[in-house]
């Protein structure tokens, strides 16, 4: 199979997400609902890595070239697994694609382990402290199109297992992102309306579904260009959790 870049678009967030209006910050806020590759953990460099070490190993793929950082935030950066070998390989069967999608994530996590704590996003202890002096009003989810092993291994990698009151994952919703459905879900089990809530995302995937679900929704630059992210729509776009922007958004709303 010889595929091009062009060929694997079927499977990206290509429906158009039109920009929300400005809008303030949610008053009262509820609950901060949080990504996890890319937004608490800056990973992406080594899915990357995986991808191009195990794709290179698929005859024709991308005319067996390597595939680039470009290529990388354009067809894999916040899809969920399925989508993403659907568009790679559809001449597989979906156990084939299943199959591979776990050996990837297991080389990941092979990878991953002994550097997770490095790879956390600045700031994000600081936004704990601020969230854990206000525990009793605003709760904490993890959303993520990451499979469960992964999501998990992420956060007790970077000591946050049990911080959060929910994880939700995309492959156990109705639909994953960029489809509203996880961020709907989240709202769910914790009792709050999506309009009450901040999202953080670094993905265009993950910040449509955040929109599309009427979350006020916060981009991190981590894996894409602030241009990217506020074309998703994104509310406010930060570098990390340690940007002067963010904490300018949480000191006025008085909580």
């Amino acid at each position: 199979y010889l595929l091009t870049i062009t060929s694997v678009t079927s499977f990206t967030a290509t429906t158009s997400t039109p920009k929300p209006a400005v809008r303030l910050p949610p008053s009262p806020l509820t609950a901060i609902l949080f990504d996890i590759d890319g937004t608490l953990v800056h990973s992406d460099p080594i899915h990357l890595r995986v991808f191009q070490e195990l794709l290179l190993q698929e005859p024709g793929f991308n005319n067996n070239e390597r595939i680039e950082d470009a290529f990388f935030k354009r067809h894999i950066s916040g899809n969920q697994n399925a989508n993403i070998m659907a568009g790679f390989f559809p001449e597989w069967s979906l156990e084939k694609r299943e199959a591979w999608s776990i050996k990837k994530e297991a080389r990941f996590r092979e990878l991953a382990a002994s550097s997770l704590m490095d790879m956390k996003t600045p700031g994000l202890d600081r936004l704990r402290s601020w969230l854990d002096q206000r525990t009793n009003s605003i709760g904490r989810a993890a959303v993520t199109n990451a499979p469960r092993l992964n999501a998990e291994s992420m956060i007790d990698g970077i000591r946050y297992n049990g911080w959060f009151q929910t994880v939700v994952i995309g492959d156990e919703c109705a639909r994953p992102k960029p489809d509203p459905c996880p961020y709907l879900d989240a709202c769910e089990v914790l009792h709050v309306t999506s309009e009450q809530c901040i999202v953080f995302e670094d993905s265009p995937s993950g910040a449509t579904a955040g929109i599309r679900a009427g979350c006020y929704v916060v981009g991190i630059t981590s894996s894409q260009d602030e241009a990217v992210l506020r074309e998703a729509g994104c509310h406010l776009v930060i570098q990390d959790f340690e940007d002067e922007k963010l904490w300018e958004l949480l000191d006025g709303l008085g909580l």
